[in-house]
């Protein structure tokens, strides 16, 4: 190869890298505003903790300098360590990338994005306007595979479904990490049980319902956010599963 043909290479090389970086940095500023989690400004997004990501620019950075010197064979680098280089490459893009959002007002549902633009729907909350279900609707089974309920312990969301096994979200990806507590600050007004009012008819007794395989402490743990007045001193607790694929918890309390 003559000096001329390798400094054009070295040049494009350089030039192609400082493009990618630059459209790898609109790419994360897009994806991390209201419109990169696939709505309005209505919608929540939750995204790997900052230390996470640093470690990911850091293998994004390592990656691309590996590949680039095996590519020219920078002091007899082997071509074939471009392989790990992607790998890596792959590995941190998609950690980086990783997030769990709501759309909130546009469709309140659970969405998961991979690699910044790979998005995937797990599925809808059973109470539409993020408040009330219609009963008449999950009788006739209109809200089958719905959320409804949820629990979150260690790295993994689960989230009932009406009629259907629980649905497993992670929330961690190697060391890639999203704050547990700020996705259940922010979801638990459409993902949680429904209060059934009409059971309160009988002055002391309680009904909630919620999906499928729904436990007691499932019920109790979600209490302890959004009903702090019924998470203690609880009378005649009953789990039932209804035929409708919900579990309703039943209680009194004076």
């Amino acid at each position: 190869m003559t000096r001329a043909k390798k400094i054009i290479g070295i040049v494009s090389t350089l030039t192609l890298t400082t493009l990618l970086g630059l459209l790898y940095y609109y790419l994360e500023s897009f994806f991390y505003s209201d419109f990169g989690c696939g709505c309005s400004s209505a919608c929540v997004g939750y995204y790997p903790v900052m230390s996470s990501r640093i470690i990911g620019y850091g293998l994004i950075i390592g990656s691309t300098v590996l590949f680039i010197s095996s590519i020219w064979k920078f002091k007899g680098l082997s071509r074939l360590w471009t392989l790990p280089a992607l790998l890596i490459f792959g590995i941190a893009l998609y950690g980086n990338g990783y997030m769990i959002f709501n759309k909130g007002a546009c469709a309140y549902s659970l969405n998961r994005t991979t690699f910044f633009i790979n998005q995937t729907k797990l599925g809808d909350f059973a109470k539409s306007d993020a408040e009330t279900i219609n009963l008449d609707s999950l009788k006739n089974g209109k809200l089958n595979k719905k959320l409804l309920g949820y629990s979150i312990k260690g790295n993994e969301l689960t989230a009932f479904r009406i009629g259907e096994e629980p649905l497993k979200v992670k929330t961690s990806f190697l060391f890639w990490k999203v704050r547990n507590n700020v996705i259940v600050n922010d979801i638990s007004y459409g993902l949680n049980t429904f209060r059934n009012f009409d059971a309160e008819k009988i002055k002391g007794h309680y009904e909630f319902i919620g999906g499928k395989g729904m436990t007691e402490q499932d019920f109790l743990n979600e209490f302890v956010l959004t009903q702090k007045a019924l998470s203690s001193n609880l009378k005649n607790k009953k789990i039932i599963n209804h035929s409708d694929g919900t579990t309703r918890f039943l209680f009194e309390k004076e």
